[in-house]
């Protein structure tokens, strides 16, 4: 007889990774307003096919349920269209984009109204991580997705670090 498996029984059974140790509980109650790089929710897989990242999805309608707004940033000047065709602009508020990092941060603060430290950013780069930080952002979340190892994103100022944002809807989210 086979060993039971992880989600026997109908419920899911936590599974250890090399993550666990970088992930911390995230207080819904901290912030009213979340930015998110674009590569934190949508993978562009060449040819103009865009695809909405499932568990970012999940953590957004989430977080928009309990009245969060919504931003993405993004360095290029396609990311609205990126969105659109990954079928998610309908969840996103504003969208920022400009060739720093810095500026992106700042215009999605502006964009939605909200002071540094009722936001989280959300992002895969050690760059939009330290411009959170250093534009006042307290509470930030590293999504290891790109070049970027997961002490590159602590090192960065990442409060939690985790490979697909569906890990804070589990038994650990807020």
């Amino acid at each position: 007889m086979s060993e039971p498996g992880p989600f026997d029984g109908g419920r899911v059974r936590p599974l250890v990774t090399a993550l666990d140790p970088l992930r911390r509980r995230i207080d819904l109650a901290r912030f009213d307003a979340a930015i998110f790089s674009l590569d934190a929710v949508a993978a562009d897989l060449g040819y103009g096919d865009v695809r909405p990242l499932p568990g970012s999805v999940a953590w957004i309608d989430r977080l928009r349920r309990e009245g969060k707004r919504i931003g993405v940033v993004a360095a290029g000047e396609r990311a609205s269209a990126a969105l659109e065709l990954a079928g998610i602009a309908d969840r996103v508020d504003v969208v920022a984009s400009g060739p720093q990092a810095s500026e992106r941060i700042a215009g999605a603060l502006a964009q939605l109204a909200v002071e540094p430290a009722r936001a989280v950013v959300v992002a895969a780069a050690a760059d939009e991580l330290d411009a959170a930080r250093a534009a006042g952002v307290e509470l930030t979340i590293g999504i290891v997705r790109g070049a970027a190892a997961p002490e590159q994103l602590r090192r960065a100022g990442a409060v939690t670090i985790v490979a697909d944002l569906q890990e804070l809807l589990g038994p650990a989210a807020a």
